[in-house]
């Protein structure tokens, strides 16, 4: 176990979800440094709001991913929470990983208590190089606008 991550390098699934993890810790702390750590040179991001015309990206390159949520989440009053539940693995071998997981987004801030203001879904691609796992692409389906 790798005592700055907390991750086991010899489980994929642990790893995986770890990057899942230090995304949604990156990003509800503006800690982009840390959000960008996550995704491959090349990696990729986007999401669309069901049945809506809403949507952003897809984003292609860490720095463009950094930057664009790095302006969203700068432009937002309030402050978020990204909680992942019920992982599912599509696919897993040493190199490469297609996860489904859920997403309950919560917000706090300006007076108001912490409440639920979307549900949906990620579904993520990640691969190892040289023993580092990274996201490919992050795909994010919600299921209402907020």
């Amino acid at each position: 176990m790798d005592n700055i991550s907390g991750v086991n390098h010899s489980n994929p699934r642990q790893e995986v979800l770890a990057l899942l993890y230090r995304y949604s810790w990156g990003y509800d702390s503006n800690d982009m440094a840390l959000l960008g750590s996550v995704f491959s040179e090349n990696g990729s991001t986007g999401g669309v709001v069901a049945d809506t015309s809403i949507g952003w990206g897809p984003w292609q390159g860490r720095q463009k991913i950094v930057d664009e949520l790095s302006a969203i989440r700068c432009s937002q009053r309030d402050r978020r929470r990204h909680v992942i539940t019920s992982p599912v693995f599509e696919s897993v071998t040493d190199g490469q990983a297609t996860l489904r997981v859920y997403l309950s987004l919560f917000s706090y801030g300006d007076g108001q208590p912490p409440h639920l203001v979307t549900t949906g879904e990620y579904v993520m691609r990640a691969s190892s190089r040289d023993g580092v796992w990274l996201i490919d692409s992050l795909d994010e389906v919600l299921e209402s606008p907020f």
